[in-house]
C-alpha cells in the first residue's frame, strides 16, 4: 500500500495481486504484505501502557478515578480520527443526497413535453457523483474503522495480559 499511487489507494487496487493469488490457492505468510512497525502488538501494547500510566498519574493528581477510555482515545492519532470523521460525514451527506437526486431526476422526467434535458443531465451527473462518493467513503470508512478497531483490540488485550501476568 505504501508504494501505491493515489488512484490505487482510492479504489483499493493495491489489494488486487493478493486477492488474485488467494482465489487460486490458499495464501501463506510470504504472500501477505509486510506488517508495518506501528501495527505490531509489542509496539501497540507499549504505547497503550504508556498512555495508561499517564492517565494514572493525571487521575492521581486530580484525585479522580483513572479512565481507560481516555487512555484508549489517545492511541488514535488526531489525523486518523479526523479522516474517519470526515469520511463518515461525507458518507452520511451522500446517503441523504442520493434520494434527493433521484427525486429530481424523476420529477424532471415527469415534466412531459416541458422536459429540460440540461437539468436532467445535471441531475443524472449529480446522482452518479453522489453514488461514487458514497461508495468510496463507505469502503474507506469501514476499512479505517476496522483497522483502528483491530489496533485498539490488540493494544487493550496486551495491556490486560500484562496486568494479569504481573499479578
Amino acid at each position: 500500500k505504501d508504494k501505491a499511487n493515489w488512484l490505487s489507494i482510492i479504489f483499493f487496487w493495491w489489494m488486487n495481486d493478493v486477492l488474485k493469488l488467494g482465489s487460486k490457492r490458499p495464501l501463506t505468510e510470504e504472500d501477505l504484505f509486510h506488517l508495518p512497525e506501528d501495527y505490531k502488538a509489542e509496539v501497540l501494547v507499549e504505547e497503550a501502557e504508556r498512555y495508561w500510566l499517564e492517565e494514572l498519574k493525571i487521575s492521581q493528581s486530580r484525585r479522580k478515578k483513572p479512565s481507560l477510555w481516555k487512555a484508549t482515545v489517545r492511541l488514535i492519532p488526531w489525523k486518523s480520527g479526523l479522516v474517519i470523521i470526515i469520511l463518515k460525514t461525507l458518507k452520511s451527506v451522500s446517503a441523504v443526497f442520493l434520494p434527493l437526486c433521484l427525486w429530481l431526476v424523476l420529477k424532471t422526467l415527469n415534466d412531459g413535453p416541458d422536459l429540460n434535458m440540461k437539468f436532467l443531465s445535471m441531475y443524472v451527473a449529480l446522482l452518479g457523483i453522489a453514488s461514487l462518493i458514497e461508495a468510496l467513503t463507505t469502503h474507506h470508512y469501514d476499512y479505517l474503522s476496522e483497522l483502528w478497531g483491530l489496533k485498539l483490540k490488540v493494544a487493550l488485550i496486551g495491556l490486560v495480559y500484562k496486568k494479569v501476568s504481573s499479578v
